[in-house]
């Protein structure tokens, strides 16, 4: 019971965070309608673990996987900028259940968005950027057993499609355009649909990859 009032705490929390950031980042854009905007592509390896409340035998461990994608730098002032983002993933991790290991598989898509500080120095930019995201999957099964997360038996799947959460990335950007970034992402809801009344799965995902602004 005191598991289940912490995630309903969260999964508020998370509410509330994801709609003042959405406020926040429409705010800064309507300031500054004239920002100054640039695109880039970019390519990572995401590595991808639940973490798991009240699922007792079962475990999750990190694999890689990759992401494709691109993004938008809207310019507010020479140090801030709000980078929006869409990215394609394939996520693959460890799952051990019942004394067999076997893997999860999800195919979809990620749409951060972050208000980025530029920092100016060794010649290229530092930037940190802070924000909130939400994805969709196409696609998600347990490879062995071939189980379908996203198909329904009386109304209810496995496992829900829709994810959200908060984000962060940290990267430096060389003369020429060419980006290097590290990123984490913190789901803030929960991934299962049936069952989800006993037990949590939450994502937790690391990136990091390169990019490239023109």
């Amino acid at each position: 019971m005191k598991q289940r009032v912490i995630t309903n705490q969260r999964k508020r929390t998370g509410r509330t965070f994801l709609f003042l950031s959405m406020l926040t980042v429409i705010g800064l854009f309507r300031i500054n309608a004239q920002a100054s905007v640039s695109g880039g592509l970019k390519m990572e390896a995401n590595i991808h673990l639940f973490w798991l409340y009240d699922m007792d035998g079962y475990v999750s461990s990190m694999k890689a996987a990759p992401n494709l994608g691109g993004f938008l730098d809207i310019e507010l002032t020479d140090e801030f900028a709000i980078q929006p983002e869409a990215m394609f993933f394939f996520r693959n991790s460890g799952l051990r259940y019942g004394g067999r290991d076997d893997n999860f598989q999800q195919w979809g898509m990620s749409f951060p968005v972050y208000l980025v500080r530029r920092e100016y120095m060794d010649g290229g930019i530092w930037y940190f950027g802070l924000g909130a995201y939400t994805g969709f999957g196409f696609n998600a099964r347990i490879k062995n057993t071939k189980t379908a997360l996203y198909a329904k038996t009386d109304g209810h799947a496995l496992m829900n499609r829709w994810d959200y959460g908060i984000c962060a990335m940290l990267g430096y950007e060389f003369g020429k355009g060419i980006q290097i970034n590290a990123g984490l992402q913190l789901g803030l809801k929960d991934q299962l649909d049936a069952g989800k009344d006993n037990a949590s799965v939450i994502n937790r995902i690391i990136t990091v990859g390169m990019g490239y602004r023109f």
